[in-house]
């Protein structure tokens, strides 16, 4: 069966590159298509397939995806020509570019573009041993996210389950569904194969933003290059954390709405209301973003005569985008378990918008937790994040955050005021700016000086300014609009730089204001210096990240897959080592977790994932009843009461290494099991 799975797979990949060469001009246009191609097709079939319990049928995903593929096809055919696009000539063109591109540099900037494609090359080297060595292992996933793919595979669908952690039942289904299909594909690893191929479309889409205001090749590959050594871009593309995924969403749509100023036509209008539903459908934190949207959509299609003229349709098919994209994903079942609608009822309970949100702030307390946070913010930027993570690198951080905190120490901005998860400090525990790190010297060596030149020039040549500039600037524009988004949007907590990647959609863009084919001898300079250290920081970035450990005496080449899954929580290990010894692969498992520890149950599974696991301890709820099929119990301490005959599986918390204690947990045998 997983062979003809494999050949329908097959079949679905002819069919999205059939249909991106259909609508696509260029070599970069054709792989957003593509990957446009892939996520609308998956995800309204795994809400059509969770509908029939058939979430965990691997052929039924294959015949699924094929059909919307076909449909697409005939939707393309009705709304545009054929491109008269083929991938190997367009691989051709490219390569001549590139030549004539590479022939025209100055010696130094060809040590400068070659340093650049060596940190790529190095970093995509790593990042690929990264993705096949170690196994899926965020806290975040181990506790909600590949949680809920393993409950959808075991069920059949993707029902609500009454989780014991709240993101189990609030975090939209959409990004599931693209996990489980590769699941399928791939096994285990296949969970994180959507953020890997996100993260690569995020550069290709600011290459061709760039590359669509500026028609510079050049300017263009820069943008691109450096776009994918971004920091928080290289550590997210090897884990199943949502956000590069939301980014590169959000840089597909933002380069359909460019390619609409340039083309005003049906196709681009159509992608736009269709990737606007992806988008959405994904995670609620759309909301934040969508004032820098809305910026963007307007000087690019609001403002066209031809967006009017062609209304009805873009209304139709992003009407359809949203019922076949958004109304599945879960925002609607998030609301009626709230029972109240409000903007934080869209993506978490009440109890956890009082911890993460800002809606019972009173006003005074709402500008205050704002003016804190663009302080804090602004501060978190300006770190050599990368370089940082060694001993000397942080030797020469804390020698260049002289300055800096000389000028923000003047704003009171330490302490536990308005915080989440950790305090704020001008010098983070490891592990924050470690696994979540800021953009490094191109936030504030490259991006914060394009813009700013931008800003003077703009203004002091307000007549004369060309749709380059203009275009930069509401660019510009939506990067503020971002930053101030998210700075009053929740308390300051030191995990949230992962939402600014997707600020940095709109600021990857501005470097085309740097001209590698310049004569300036002093920009060369500055241009070589500032190449080297961003490939530094890159490498170091992912050769130093605690959850996937290279250099350390216990690292991904010589660790199990349980030692990695419970590298977050280490002290666990030996608890999910005994459960694993003494639970066979195919029993049924009540489990009385404990919530305010957010205990790991992703490990529980099995490597087979053949367990099957019911959740006894609903998220804030009183615990329920053991079910007659149950063969065990496994518990946490102080969720159930110890009974004479229970197993003590670990100590608990032992070492100071995790933000929340550790549990101790327990197994119980319930009965005397039949199967072998």
């Amino acid at each position: 069966m997983y062979l003809i799975f494999i050949l329908f797979f097959v079949l679905f990949l002819w069919q999205i590159h059939r249909n991106a060469s259909y609508i696509s001009e260029s070599l970069s246009d054709y792989l957003i298509k593509l990957f446009f191609g892939l996520v609308s097709c998956v995800i309204p079939t795994g809400f059509l397939l969770s509908e029939f319990n058939l979430i965990n049928q691997a052929i039924a995903w294959g015949i699924g995806v094929n059909v919307l593929a076909f449909v697409f096809k005939l939707l393309f055919q009705q709304i545009s020509d054929n491109q008269g696009f083929t991938l190997l000539n367009s691989i051709k063109i490219s390569q001549k570019r590139f030549v004539d591109f590479w022939q025209s540099l100055s010696i130094l900037s060809k040590f400068s573009f070659g340093i650049l494609f060596l940190g790529l090359g190095l970093t995509t080297i790593i990042n690929l041993v990264i993705f096949f060595v170690n196994y899926p292992n965020e806290w975040d996933s181990m506790t909600g996210h590949l949680v809920k793919c393993a409950y959808y595979l075991q069920n059949g669908n993707m029902n609500r389950l009454q989780g014991t952690t709240w993101t189990i039942d609030f975090y939209p289904n959409s990004l599931p569904t693209l996990q489980i299909f590769f699941y399928h594909v791939f096994g285990e690893q296949g969970f994180k194969v959507i953020h890997y191929l996100s993260y690569w479309i995020f550069p290709i889409s600011s290459y061709g933003i760039a590359y669509k205001i500026s028609k510079s090749f050049a300017k263009s590959l820069l943008v691109g290059l450096v776009t994918a050594l971004l920091p928080t871009a290289l550590v997210q593309a090897t884990t199943t954390e949502t956000d590069i995924v939301l980014t590169a969403y959000l840089g597909s749509l933002t380069y359909f709405l460019f390619s609409f100023k340039e083309k005003p036509n049906k196709l681009n209008l159509s992608l736009i209301a269709l990737m606007s539903g992806v988008w959405i459908g994904h995670k609620v934190t759309f909301l934040l973003i969508a004032p820098a949207a809305m910026v963007i959509a307007l000087y690019t299609m609001l403002l066209k005569k031809e967006f009017y003229k062609n209304f009805k349709l873009f209304l139709a098919i992003f009407l359809v985008g949203i019922g076949i994209y958004v109304l599945p994903t879960g925002y609607i079942g998030n609301v009626k378990e709230v029972g109240k609608f409000s903007l934080g009822s869209l993506s978490a309970p009440p109890i956890v918008m009082q911890w993460h949100g800002i809606e019972h702030y009173t006003q005074k307390d709402k500008i205050r937790n704002f003016a804190l946070n663009i302080g804090r913010y602004s501060s978190d930027f300006l770190n050599l994040d990368g370089i940082r993570n060694t001993e000397l690198g942080k030797k020469i951080n804390t020698e260049f955050r002289y300055f800096p905190n000389l000028f923000f120490k003047k704003f009171n901005l330490e302490g536990e005021r308005f915080t989440v998860v950790s305090y704020f400090s001008f010098e983070h525990p490891l592990k924050f700016y470690k696994e979540r790190p800021y953009w490094g010297i191109i936030g504030f060596g490259m991006i914060l000086p394009a813009m700013l030149f931008l800003i003077y020039h703009f203004f002091i040549n307000f007549r004369k300014n060309t749709t380059l500039e203009r275009s930069l600037m509401v660019l510009s524009l939506a990067a503020v609009l971002h930053f101030l988004s998210l700075c009053v949007s929740a308390p300051y907590d030191p995990i949230k730089a992962r939402y600014f990647l997707n600020m940095a959609v709109w600021c990857m863009p501005l470097l085309v204001l740097f001209n590698p084919l310049g004569s300036q001898k002093v920009f060369n300079i500055y241009f070589f210096i500032t190449t080297v250290i961003i490939s530094i920081s890159a490498i170091c970035t992912i050769l130093t990240v605690r959850f996937h450990p290279i250099f350390s005496e216990r690292n991904i080449f010589n660790t199990s897959r349980l030692e990695q899954l419970t590298i977050g929580r280490p002290d666990s290990y030996d608890a999910y080592q005994k459960f694993d010894e003494i639970v066979p692969q195919n029993a049924i498992v009540a489990l009385g977790t404990q919530q305010e520890h957010e205990d790991f149950e992703y490990p529980l599974w099995g490597r087979d994932f053949k367990r099957k696991l019911i959740p006894i301890h609903p998220f804030r709820s009183a615990v329920k009843p053991i079910p007659a099929e149950a063969e065990y119990l496994f518990y946490s301490k102080g969720v159930i009461p110890y009974q004479d005959g229970d197993i003590a599986l670990g100590g608990g918390d032992k070492s100071d290494d995790s933000v929340v204690r550790e549990s101790e947990f327990f197994l119980r045998r319930l009965k005397t099991l039949t199967k072998k």
